[in-house]
């Protein structure tokens, strides 16, 4: 298969597409943090093999541009996880709707919040997640073809 040219407007289409796709998969990543009631930090990494299958399959970015999608999308997710995390603990503790928070705390607040409860082992978690959505969205060697 040839290789594509990336154009400027595809690109930043398909960045577009693949920080959604960040954000949906760190959505969905909030649902057993909710039913467990704290944070699942090792949960990066299947939110990163998703997120490099899906730059690698679905908005076809192959090589470099594919890898580096992938890991930012996986960074996204991890960031996005970590702010609802914080938004449901405050929450809990004003007993309001975890909408009511989010407007009341804001995006500020909520971003130092979630710094504030990452430590390095979520840290290192969040990398190797984004290095593994790198490592699938990467293309493999193209194969011979075989006839039988």
């Amino acid at each position: 298969m040839p290789t594509e040219r990336i154009h400027l407007p595809g690109f930043l289409f398909g960045a577009l597409c693949a920080v959604m796709f960040g954000f949906a998969v760190g959505a969905v990543w909030m649902v057993p943090s909710m039913m467990f009631g704290r944070a699942l930090p090792a949960l990066v990494l299947p939110a990163g093999w998703i997120l490099g299958v899906v730059v690698r399959r679905w908005l076809r970015f192959r090589g470099a541009a594919g890898a580096l999608l992938a890991a930012v999308a996986t960074l996204i997710a991890a960031a996005y996880t970590a702010c609802l995390v914080a938004a449901a603990t405050i929450s809990g503790m004003m007993g309001v709707g975890m909408a009511q928070a989010m407007s009341d705390a804001g995006p500020a607040m909520l971003i130092d919040l979630a710094r504030l409860a990452q430590g390095p082992g979520d840290i290192v978690l969040a990398l190797a997640g984004a290095v593994l959505a790198a490592l699938v969205a990467w293309p493999l060697r193209a194969r011979g073809r075989r006839t039988y």
